[in-house]
């Protein structure tokens, strides 16, 4: 559940203000949540429901292709009963702009609330602590927690402490954000550091000839 708490933050955070509309301007991450009227519990025929919609958005919107829309989404439970009602939060990349009327008479099923979030600097940790409250419950053993569309740009991981090193020692100090140290009990000692860009930038952009590097 850790590990894909971090994978969906990281997610997140590679993909938030990276897809550019045709003016070439970053279009702003969009949060969404989507309720179903009737109380649809089983996982299997929520998704299906969700999938078919991503269908119909994506040709409202003037895409044929069903890769257009980029996004991630988390499934969650109306509350932490049993028998709790299935409900979706999505963050999406490159969502032109939609009036919310006509989202929810594409959505057909329930309730839906949108806003961007445009304010935000780290959008994968402010998401992130909304989407993975159900994260444990066993109703989501052996199925996905979360899922995602196709084609989104993927974390850099760099492995090799030297790479590493060097890297990190070429940000500017004015984007360390956050250092420490602490015992991890699968890694040992760990050195954790936080470096915050501007919402638009990548390590590239501040580090000179980082591909090379990487």
């Amino acid at each position: 559940m850790q590990r894909s708490s971090s994978r969906l933050r990281r997610l997140i955070n590679t993909n938030a203000w990276k897809w550019l509309k045709p003016d070439n301007e970053p279009y702003i991450p969009v949060f969404a949540t989507f309720t179903f009227k009737e109380e649809i519990r089983n996982i299997k025929q929520a998704n299906s429901i969700f999938s078919h919609f991503i269908k119909r958005l994506n040709y409202e919107l003037g895409h044929t292709k069903k890769s257009f829309l980029k996004y991630v989404t988390i499934i969650e439970f109306q509350d932490f009963s049993r028998d709790g009602v299935v409900h979706y939060h999505s963050v999406f990349f490159n969502l032109p702009f939609i009036k919310k009327d006509l989202l929810a008479e594409i959505w057909g099923q329930g309730f839906v609330h949108i806003r961007t979030i445009d304010h935000i600097t780290n959008a994968g940790a402010y998401v992130s602590k909304y989407m993975v409250k159900h994260f444990e419950d066993d109703r989501l053993d052996g199925l996905k927690r979360y899922f995602s569309s196709r084609g989104l740009l993927k974390p850099i991981e760099i492995l090799d402490q030297w790479k590493a090193d060097t890297i990190t020692s070429l940000i500017p100090a004015p984007y360390l954000a956050k250092q420490k140290e602490f015992i991890s009990r699968h890694q040992g000692k760990v050195e954790y550091k936080h470096y915050l860009l501007d919402k638009t930038q990548s390590v590239g952009d501040v580090v000179p000839n980082f591909e090379q590097l990487r």
